[in-house]
């Protein structure tokens, strides 16, 4: 799949054009699904939000991790 913005809306929400099928995906509520093209009637179901983890918890399972914040790096020391 290629995905690209169709460069129209449907309900007033954006569609995507998936370039190597010349299929149309509307973003569903629990999916993505093709409205046209080859590939209609497909669905690709949204990931899961992930949990909220304590920062304590997060450095005690990944103890290499890191910040993405300019100000500083965490690390578990």
């Amino acid at each position: 799949m290629e995905f690209g913005t169709a460069g129209y809306t449907m309900d007033h929400v954006f569609v995507l054009d998936d370039r190597a099928s010349n299929s149309v995906w509307y973003p569903g509520e629990k999916a993505l699904e093709a409205v046209g093209g080859a590939r209609k009637g497909s669905a690709i179901p949204f990931l899961d939000e992930p949990a909220p983890v304590a920062l304590g918890d997060w450095l005690a399972e990944h103890p290499g991790s890191r910040s993405c914040s300019p100000a500083r790096a965490i690390s578990a020391r």
